[in-house]
C-alpha cells in the first residue's frame, strides 16, 4: 500500500474537489492523507480521509488585511513594500508545515499555488515523485492569458509573455523557499535554477473538463485535463429541515452566494440581494459563506454550507462568484448562472460560462446594483435557452469520470517514473 499525501492549502472550494480525488485513490488501494488548514479539515475527515495540519486561517487573514480587502473589492491596489511584506508573512511557517505533513509519503500531490510553491522542494528533498493538481489552468499557453490576470487575450506571444511575467511573482517568496530548502538539507537556489525544469518536466493534472476549457494545443505531454473531481458527499449527510421545508413550499428558488469571498461589506451586499430578490419576484436560498450574507422572510432563507451537488439540482438559477468549484457544480447541475465576479480566476470562469451560453452576461461585484441583479435573475429564469444549454453541458460532464482518469494516471506511474503524468 502506497501513502499519498495531497497538500491542499486554500479555501473550501480549493479543498472540496480533492476529497473526491482522495476517495478515488483510497478505493484503488492507497493510504491517502490530505494536508489542509484547520477550517477545511472537516471536509477531509467527513470523506473518510486522514487529515494533516497546515497553519493559518485564509478567511481571517483576508478579512483583517486592508490590502486584501481592496483587492477583493476590485480596487486598483499598488503592490507597496508593506503589502508585499504582508503577503509573504501570511505564509510564514507554511513550508515547514508542508514538509511535516509530507512525512512518510510515497507520492506528493500538490494543489494550487501555495502548495506547489513549497511542495515542489519538499518532494525534491524527500526524493519522492510529485505532481501538481490544478482546478484552473496552471501551465503557460498562447491560447489564453493566465486565469488570474484577466480575460483579454493579447495574442499567442502576448499571452505567453503574461504567463512568464506572472510566474515572476514567485521571487518574493524565495527567502522562505531557501530557508525551507536549507532546513531540508538542500542548497539555496534562484528562481531560474528550477523554474525551467519544473515548467518542462513537472506533470500537472487539471481537475476540470475539456468541454469547458479545451486542452491547449501547445501544452506538452504530462499536462493533462482529466475532467472534474467531484467533492465527496458524506454518506450520513442530511439537509437541514428548514431548508427542505422552504424548498417544498413554493417554486424553485434562485441560489445566491459568493463562496469564500471574505469581504467586510456583508451588510451592504445582503441589503442589495434582498432588494433584488423582491424586485425580481423570485424566492432565494442565500449562502452565508465567507461574505457573511444574511436574509430571511417568506421569499428567502439563509443557509450555511450545503453540498452544491444536492442544492443546485433544486434551484432555478445560481448567482455566484464563479470560483472554480461553484462554477463546476452549476455546470454539473445544468442550471443557468448569473456571474458576479471578484478577483483571481473568477472572471476567467465567468467568461467561459458566457461562451458556453449558460450565462447571459457578467458583472464585477463592485459594480453590482439592485437593478442589474434583478434584471439578470429575471432573464435567467424566464429564458429557457440558458437552461437548455446548461443541461446540454451537464450531459457532457456526466459522460466523463475525471476522478477515475486521474487515479489511472497516478497509478500508472507511482513507483515508476520520478513524476506522475
Amino acid at each position: 500500500m502506497s501513502t499519498i499525501v495531497i497538500v491542499a492549502y486554500g479555501t473550501r472550494g480549493d479543498v472540496a474537489p480533492l476529497t473526491g480525488l482522495g476517495v478515488g485513490l483510497q478505493k484503488s488501494g492507497h493510504r491517502v492523507a490530505v494536508a489542509t488548514t484547520e477550517a477545511q479539515a472537516p471536509l477531509v475527515t467527513a470523506a473518510g480521509l486522514e487529515s494533516r495540519w497546515l497553519p493559518t486561517d485564509p478567511e481571517e487573514a483576508t478579512r483583517a488585511s486592508d490590502f486584501a480587502q481592496g483587492l477583493i473589492d476590485g480596487d486598483r491596489m499598488k503592490p507597496s513594500k508593506a503589502a508585499m511584506r504582508e503577503m509573504v508573512e501570511q505564509l510564514d511557517g507554511v513550508g515547514p508545515a508542508i514538509a511535516k505533513a509530507a512525512e512518510g509519503a510515497d507520492l506528493l500531490l500538490l494543489a494550487g499555488p501555495v502548495s506547489t510553491l513549497f511542495g515542489y522542494h519538499v518532494a525534491e528533498a524527500m526524493d519522492v515523485p510529485s505532481a501538481a493538481l490544478g482546478l484552473q489552468p496552471m501551465a503557460a499557453t498562447g491560447e489564453f492569458p493566465p486565469a488570474a490576470l484577466g480575460t483579454r487575450s493579447l495574442g499567442r506571444m502576448g499571452n505567453r509573455t503574461l504567463w512568464k511575467l506572472g510566474g515572476l511573482g514567485e521571487k518574493i517568496y524565495l527567502p522562505q523557499i531557501n530557508a525551507l530548502r536549507t532546513d531540508l538539507g538542500l542548497r539555496s537556489v534562484k528562481l531560474a535554477d528550477y523554474r525551467d525544469r519544473r515548467d518542462t518536466e513537472w506533470p500537472i493534472l487539471h481537475g476540470f473538463s475539456r468541454h469547458v476549457v479545451p486542452r491547449p494545443a501547445d501544452w506538452r505531454p504530462g499536462i493533462e485535463i482529466t475532467g472534474y473531481w467531484w467533492p465527496a458527499l458524506p454518506s450520513d449527510w442530511q439537509p437541514p429541515a428548514d431548508l427542505v421545508k422552504f424548498l417544498d413550499a413554493g417554486e424553485a428558488p434562485v441560489y445566491i452566494g459568493f463562496g469564500s469571498t471574505a469581504t467586510r461589506k456583508s451588510e451592504e451586499l445582503s441589503d442589495l440581494i434582498a432588494n433584488a430578490v423582491d424586485a425580481a419576484g423570485v424566492r432565494a436560498v442565500v449562502h452565508s459563506g465567507w461574505a457573511r450574507l444574511h436574509g430571511g422572510g417568506d421569499n428567502m432563507i439563509t443557509v450555511d454550507d450545503v453540498p452544491h451537488e444536492w442544492l443546485f439540482e433544486r434551484v432555478a438559477a445560481a448567482v455566484h462568484h464563479c470560483g472554480a468549484g461553484t462554477t463546476a457544480a452549476g455546470l454539473r447541475a445544468g442550471v443557468p448562472t448569473i456571474p458576479v465576479v471578484g478577483i483571481m480566476d473568477q472572471p476567467f470562469w465567468a467568461k467561459r460560462l458566457c461562451d458556453l451560453g449558460v450565462a447571459a452576461s457578467t458583472i464585477k461585484r463592485k459594480d453590482l446594483t439592485t437593478e442589474w441583479l434583478a434584471d439578470a435573475i429575471r432573464t435567467a429564469v424566464s429564458d429557457p435557452s440558458y437552461r437548455d444549454r446548461a443541461r446540454a453541458v451537464s450531459l457532457q460532464l456526466q459522460a466523463e469520470d475525471g476522478t477515475a482518469t486521474a487515479v489511472e494516471a497516478i497509478n500508472a506511474q507511482l513507483g515508476g517514473d520520478r513524476h506522475v503524468g
